[in-house]
């Protein structure tokens, strides 16, 4: 996903505070896709706009009689738009049906066997995602485009062209879901579109059942720290919302106490300096979701202010790193452990973090 979603979206998210009730079927975690199997079809059901779209995945012919768009599974040719869409299908071995990525070089790809294929010619870049190249798109021949529908990224007129052209696409709202494991859970998504239910469901068991070990080992601590995750950018300082799913990590899986739980709400909000210092000058732990800063003096150089606060002072900064956008939805239990070793790190002794760099 191009650089300005990733920070604006992926990193506040629209996430709900309280935990996720696990239902019995298939789908445990997110809200905005159900999975619904059937006698020699499957129903697969997207919220595109606050509403159900619904699907029908079949392999030979269509069910008569269901309504739905049909889909014929597994899907062979397969075009995407974020680099999350890949992140995701890495996890099942399933980015051989990837013939084309809307990426125009926005960023850097940490997908070695895309990287490979980029090269090569069998996978074609066509593009940004907010303007990709029709024609080559045409030319590839999809079988369905997957797609994320954002009007603030300008992908809301790249979904009303594709139904123009007669293009076949699927809306992916994974960046909407309320719970890290729910965004997660968006491998079932791919499973069921290449069938591969199976490896889906047993990559997102490991993640579950690594968190909730996460989880059990935080239960043990004797305190939470107050934490701030905070991103300065062009002279605007953006935090999460008490019910964005940054909020959620901290506070229920990490066991940390976040600063701005009282902003209530999805998405994020925009502070001033002052306010900030006000707010978060005792937390203890300050984590910047950006890369470009490589130094407590970077931070300095950016916003002096920042030293007022006490996790500044103290040396509990942190940064993330390169390839956490796309690397760190593939592994959701280990940017929670990171997290849970950053607040309690005499309960992880000798853990090092693999998302997160301690800034000095």
């Amino acid at each position: 996903m191009f650089v300005v979603l990733c920070l604006a979206v992926l990193t506040f998210g629209c996430v709900a505070h309280e935990t996720p009730k696990q239902s019995s079927g298939i789908v445990k975690f997110a809200e905005n896709f159900q999975i619904i199997p059937h006698e020699g079809y499957t129903i697969l059901k997207v919220r595109e706009d606050g509403n159900w779209k619904t699907y029908i995945l079949y392999k030979d012919k269509p069910p008569s009689g269901v309504e739905g768009t049909p889909i014929k599974v597994p899907v062979k040719r397969l075009v995407v738009m974020s680099s999350t869409h890949i992140a995701q299908l890495e996890a099942i071995n399933g980015t051989n049906a990837i013939v084309g990525i809307m990426w125009g070089h926005r960023y850097r790809i940490y997908f070695p066997d895309i990287v490979k294929r980029l090269n090569n010619g069998s996978i074609v870049d066509l593009g940004p995602p907010n303007a990709p190249d029709y024609e080559r798109l045409l030319e590839l021949h999809p079988d369905l485009v997957v797609i994320f529908v954002s009007s603030g990224m300008g992908t809301e007129k790249v979904r009303e062209k594709l139904k123009e052209l007669g293009i076949p696409y699927i809306v992916d709202s994974e960046w909407l879901e309320k719970d890290p494991l729910a965004r997660a859970e968006w491998v079932k998504f791919f499973g069921a579109l290449l069938c591969k239910e199976k490896q889906a469901e047993k990559y997102f068991d490991k993640i579950v059942k690594n968190v909730e070990e996460t989880k059990r080992i935080v239960e043990k601590a004797k305190s939470k720290p107050k934490v701030v995750w905070a991103w300065i950018w062009k002279g605007k300082i953006y935090v999460p919302r008490g019910n964005s799913y940054v909020a959620r990590m901290i506070e229920e899986y990490a066991g940390g106490k976040y600063v701005f739980d009282d902003l209530n709400g999805t998405g994020y909000a925009i502070v001033n300096i002052e306010d900030l210092i006000l707010r978060v000058k005792n937390a203890d732990v300050l984590i910047v979701p950006s890369y470009t800063a490589k130094s407590l003096k970077d931070l300095e150089e950016l916003e002096p202010r920042l030293k007022e606060i006490k996790a500044f002072r103290d040396g509990r900064v942190y940064a993330i790193t390169e390839d956490y956008w796309q690397l760190g939805l593939l592994h959701t239990d280990v940017v929670i452990r990171d997290l849970a070793a950053i607040l309690h790190p005499n309960l992880f002794k000798d853990y090092k973090p693999r998302f997160f760099v301690r800034l000095t």
